[in-house]
């Protein structure tokens, strides 16, 4: 079992670099983990949202293996 899964959906439009994707991963891997540490670990999943908040890019699930 994962402690930590992250999943982004395919792009689109897809971008025509790589460094292009390499940004955007980054930046949605940083809102996960922003959700995951702000909620102190209360918060085991979420979704990962495009700028404008109005399309799902993809999601996120911490596992807990600490008691507390």
């Amino acid at each position: 079992m994962a402690l930590f899964t992250l999943t982004i959906n395919n792009l689109s439009p897809v971008l025509e670099k790589k460094n292009q994707e390499v940004t955007v991963i980054a930046q949605y891997a940083e809102q996960a983990l922003q959700a995951v540490r702000g909620g102190g670990g209360v918060q085991t999943s979420g979704n990962i949202l495009a700028p404008g908040g109005a399309t799902v890019v993809g999601n996120w699930t911490y596992t807990p293996q600490a008691s507390s």
